[in-house]
């Protein structure tokens, strides 16, 4: 058997793609169990949250988008909805991923199951969720300005290079989770500072230029800046930063699966 063999079963999970669609459905499902307007949340939570931000930032603030003062409500709101669903992406897998393993100790102790595909998950949960609203995204980029850019066909590109990252942190957290309690807290801690060092409310191009080249260790950074450029702007996005994103983005995923490839032994007896 080779040494490598076990990350294949983890990036690759072929054989358990029927119990991970069911898994990623039921999770999905889950959140809108008992609700009465049901999955119809999905689509009403989006569109209620950018008609807040439109209100509230360009209505009350009377805020200004940096580079870009004369655009008018609707865009300005786009440009930080389009920042939040990045970040949201990120949030939702980190703020779960410390709790994977400890909140299925039957899974570990007394069930012969994949745990890997627990971060798979994880991930296809929280990335439906990003897709509804960046197809809400995509509409209201439509009906701002009535046509649509042909630049939106390399969206795909940005999220399936996102994917890798978002797994190895996934398998990484889930696996020190086990053993460091604290962690779930701490992610929690970590994710608010982020959410205002990120060019969420602002770009990248607003900072100053010490500033700026230090934008590049936030993970955020590049995706959002990419959407943007994608929906908003009507731009093809800077490729060779995205090959480098992705090649990073691999490098975590591995780093990840060693991880938890490494502790899963021990889960058992911590649980």
């Amino acid at each position: 058997m080779l040494p490598t063999q076990w990350f294949w079963q983890y990036a690759l999970p072929q054989h358990n793609i029927q119990l991970i669609i069911q898994l990623t459905r039921r999770q999905i499902l889950q959140r809108f169990k008992g609700s009465i307007l049901g999955v119809a949340w999905v689509f009403i939570t989006p569109i209620l949250m950018l008609s807040v931000y439109t209100f509230v930032f360009k209505s009350v603030l009377k805020a200004k988008w940096p580079g870009n003062e004369d655009a008018n409500n609707i865009e300005f709101a786009l440009q930080i909805f389009s920042g939040l669903l990045v970040f949201n992406l990120f949030s939702e897998v980190l703020s779960r991923a410390s709790s994977l393993i400890t909140d299925q100790p039957n899974m570990v102790k007394k069930v012969i199951f994949p745990l890997p595909i627990l971060a798979w998950v994880n991930v296809l949960s929280a990335l439906f969720f990003a897709l509804i609203n960046l197809l809400v995204l995509v509409v209201a980029a439509y009906f701002m300005r009535m046509e649509l850019s042909v630049h939106i066909v390399a969206l795909p590109v940005l999220f399936v290079l996102c994917i890798p990252m978002l797994l190895g942190l996934s398998w990484g957290l889930a696996a020190l989770g086990v053993y460091l309690r604290d962690l779930t807290q701490i992610i929690t801690l970590v994710l608010m500072p982020l959410m205002f060092l990120s060019p969420i409310f602002y770009p990248v191009s607003a900072l100053p230029t010490v500033v700026q080249g230090f934008m590049i260790l936030n993970p955020l950074v590049l995706p959002i800046e990419t959407l943007r450029a994608l929906v908003m702007v009507g731009e093809w996005p800077f490729w060779g930063g995205l090959v480098l994103y992705g090649i990073i983005s691999g490098v975590i995923m591995i780093l990840g699966s060693a991880i938890f490839h490494k502790l899963k032994k021990g889960f058992a007896d911590v649980l």
